[in-house]
């Protein structure tokens, strides 16, 4: 994966996430773009801690790309640190043998100190203007030509595959105090041929950066060959343009990553693999999100559907079926279509909140570390090496915690989690998106069948050149917001809305004893009152009546 970094005036900030978002769902590791100095502490100081990391970034990347946008009615405008970063890359190839690729947005306007400069480093080919990918009409179905160009990804794997060797019986043996039910189901490896995910080259993985990659090798040590053909699916590898959060297009939130629908399906489908070593359930795992649009959940408030955020996924069966990719595997595999179209079936994979199954297991472990950094990678590790199959109270098997202290700390970090997937920043922002996508539909501009072809970036560079100002002006306001409006009165004249969502949490299981010694399981709620009020108190909090940004938008309708 290449590295890549992003300069420009630190002002634009959300050009910035637009453009670090673009190259990101386009595979490259974005190392460094234009953030704000912060007002806390010495200025002197945080500005030139600033500096030194930029530019140690500059001399390590593989890619430079100017994002010289048009500013206070100047045409591609270079400020002098950006040009000095520029020509500090450009004597780096001239003078000391790099080779990094130096792409520029446009050519700045001739009235600026800077032009002559870069038209002679244009001209000498040093740098380059961006060629942008041409846009291509949304509802042009995917080629059954590329479709068979994805599938054959996975066909040659003998390169990445290696024999799994069988532990020895006391590497399965289980610590007698601790209840494990059936050990060889997940404590145990299978059989099959496995790929290391750190080293495999095969294309259907390649977006997947380096860091995601060690993740997941912590939460599935095992990664099964027989699953890149899956993965290598057109329908799967759309998933990488599509966000878990839909919280990645403006100023609310600096996400330093991109966690993608993509990654998270994968992620589902190992965690299933490891407890179950089952190809039915863990291609449901798999292919529990593939019915996800762009703007994901946002399509859910759409639909009227924000406190289950289930609507979406009407249309995975639909998928699936309609996927040669996928049908031609699963009959060479003699599973049907129907085994693997509802992750609700297994409930090691899916359960009722607030049980721990893999798909809440999962986005809560990814999201908190890529995203909120609510925890580093060696605490996920510690909370995944301490997962176990237990018991619940109807007598079946769900994910918990083999030690109750390790699960408290788990579900006390996760509280903060929780309450951002439906505080006033989310709900704003997914009901102000589901009413940009509502009012692109209404005026035809868009259908819910180009979501499924569009990655989120594409969709996003079609509602700003629709033409409608109504709509790519309020986008380009949401774009610039950096806070949101919340209160129990509604604000006239302003995007102001009422809006319900789902509430996520979950309350795990922990590993104990009876009165007699034999194993058994207790939510960690019943163990620990901190716990218990912790939870309660996240329950029981009360939103903001109404919420929106300071900008006039009225949405469209029918």
């Amino acid at each position: 994966m290449k590295k890549l970094i992003i300069a420009g005036s630190s002002k634009l900030q959300e050009r910035a996430a637009y453009w670090r978002g673009y190259f990101e769902g386009r595979g490259y590791e974005i190392i460094d773009y234009p953030v704000p100095v912060s007002e806390e502490g010495d200025y002197a100081e945080n500005l030139t801690d600033i500096y030194v990391s930029f530019y140690q970034n500059l001399d390590r990347t593989d890619v430079f790309f100017l994002m010289n946008e048009d500013k206070n009615d100047i045409g591609g405008y270079v400020g002098p640190s950006a040009f000095a970063e520029l020509a500090y890359v450009v004597t780096g190839n001239l003078n000391r043998g790099k080779k990094v690729e130096i792409n520029i947005l446009q050519m700045p306007s001739s009235d600026q100190a800077c032009y002559e400069e870069m038209k002679f480093w244009l001209d000498q080919n040093w740098i380059k203007i961006y060629d942008r990918p041409t846009r291509k009409k949304a509802t042009i179905p995917v080629s059954p030509k590329a479709e068979e160009i994805d599938e054959s990804d996975a066909d040659d794997l003998e390169l990445n595959e290696v024999d799994t060797p069988l532990p020895s019986a006391k590497a399965v043996e289980a610590p007698v105090a601790l209840p494990i039910p059936n050990p060889t189901s997940f404590l145990s490896r299978s059989n099959e041929k496995t790929i290391n995910i750190m080293t495999c080259k095969k294309r259907c993985l390649k977006s997947l950066s380096p860091s995601v990659r060690e993740y997941l090798s912590i939460i599935s040590p095992e990664f099964p060959t027989w699953l890149l053909k899956y993965i290598a699916a057109p329908e799967i590898q759309r998933l990488s343009g599509v966000s878990m959060t839909s919280m990645d297009y403006n100023g609310l939130y600096n996400f330093q990553n991109f966690n993608s629908v993509f990654a998270h399906s994968i992620g589902v489908a190992l965690i299933v693999w490891r407890f179950t070593h089952d190809k039915k359930q863990t291609l449901a795992g798999l292919f529990h999100d593939i019915a996800s649009p762009a703007f994901k959940h946002c399509i859910d408030v759409m639909n009227g559907d924000g406190e289950r955020m289930e609507s979406i996924e009407e249309r995975t069966g639909e998928i699936i079926r309609n996927s040669r990719t996928i049908m031609r595997q699963l009959k060479k595999d003699g599973i049907l279509a129907g085994e693997v179209a509802d992750y609700h079936l297994y409930p090691i994979a899916d359960n009722d909140a607030p049980g721990l199954a893999a798909d809440r297991l999962e986005y809560t472990l990814s999201n908190g570390l890529f995203l909120y950094d609510i925890w580093t990678l060696d605490q996920v590790k510690r909370f995944s090496d301490n997962l176990t199959i237990l018991k619940n109270e109807n007598d079946i098997d769900e994910i918990g915690f083999s030690d109750a202290t390790l699960c408290k700390e788990f579900i006390l970090a996760s509280i903060p989690l929780f309450s951002q997937y439906s505080n006033d920043k989310s709900r704003a922002t997914l009901q102000f998106i589901a009413d940009i996508i509502h009012s692109m539909i209404v005026k035809e501009y868009l259908t819910v069948d180009d979501l499924y072809v569009m990655n989120e970036r594409e969709v996003i560079d079609w509602i700003l050149s629709c033409g409608d100002k109504t709509i790519s002006g309020a986008f380009r306001e949401f774009q610039r917001a950096t806070s949101v409006y919340s209160s129990s009165t509604i604000k006239k004249d302003r995007y102001c809305v009422t809006a319900k969502f789902k509430i996520r949490y979950t309350v795990p299981l922990a590993a104990t004893e009876d009165d007699n010694g034999n194993p058994s399981s207790e939510r960690i709620t019943n163990l620990y009152t901190t716990v218990d009020r912790a939870i309660r108190k996240y329950l029981d909090a009360k939103p903001a009546k109404y919420i929106g940004f300071d900008f006039e938008f009225t949405p469209y309708s029918e």
